[in-house]
C-alpha cells in the first residue's frame, strides 16, 4: 500500500513537472495554460501555475526594456508594487526584481528593501525590437517586497516598456498600463 501511494505521488509530481513551461526565451504552441493580449500596449501575457510556481511570459515590441508588475491593491499610485524589469546588456538578458517604495519614480532592487531576488529562472529573445521574455517565481515568496499571487484572486497587473535599454530610463506615462481585476 505504501509503495503504491509513493508511486502515485511520484507520477503526480512527474506530470506536474511535465506541464511546466520551459524557460528558454521561446514560446511554443500550447506551452502555457492561459494567455491575454493587451491591445493598447500590444503586449501578450502568457502564464501557467504549476504547483507553487508561476511561469510567466511576455511578448511585445519595444526599443528598450520591458516590464511587468503586481499590486495587491491600488491605493497610492505605484507604491508597494512588485516589479520585474528586463533588458539586454551586451547581448545578454538582465532580469531585475524590484520594489516600488514611492508612489512615483523608479523602483529599487528588492534586496535594498529587505527582500530577496525572487526570480527562479529567466530567459529572453530580443530581435528587431520584439521581446519574448519568460520567467518564473513562487506564487508566495514570503518576502515583504513581493506581492502574493493567488490563482483565482483579483490582482492588478502593470505592464510597461521604455524607449531605451537603460534600466534607469523612465518610461513615459503613455508606456505604462494597469490591468485591474486581473486573475491568474
Amino acid at each position: 500500500m505504501k509503495k503504491a501511494l509513493v508511486w502515485l505521488l511520484v507520477l503526480a509530481l512527474g506530470a506536474a513537472l511535465a506541464q511546466a513551461p520551459k524557460v528558454d526565451g521561446k514560446i511554443a504552441g500550447g506551452e502555457y495554460a492561459k494567455s491575454f493580449k493587451h491591445e493598447k500596449s500590444g503586449i501578450t501575457l502568457y502564464w501557467s501555475v504549476v504547483g507553487d510556481t508561476l511561469y510567466l511570459a511576455l511578448e511585445g515590441e519595444s526599443k528598450g526594456w520591458i516590464g511587468i508588475g503586481f499590486l495587491a491593491e491600488k491605493t497610492d499610485k505605484k507604491k508597494g508594487a512588485d516589479q520585474y524589469l528586463f533588458y539586454m546588456e551586451g547581448g545578454k538578458l538582465v532580469a531585475l526584481d524590484m520594489y516600488q517604495t514611492k508612489r512615483t519614480g523608479a523602483p529599487v532592487a528588492d534586496e535594498r528593501e529587505g527582500g530577496k531576488h525572487s526570480i527562479l529562472a529567466a530567459a529572453a529573445t530580443y530581435e528587431g525590437g520584439k521581446w519574448t521574455v519568460e520567467f518564473s517565481r513562487k506564487l508566495r515568496t514570503g518576502e515583504p517586497t513581493d506581492v502574493d499571487i493567488v490563482p483565482g484572486r483579483k490582482t492588478i497587473v502593470m505592464l510597461a516598456y521604455a524607449s531605451k535599454m537603460d534600466p534607469k530610463e523612465e518610461h513615459k506615462k503613455t508606456e505604462r498600463w494597469y490591468l485591474e481585476d486581473f486573475v491568474f
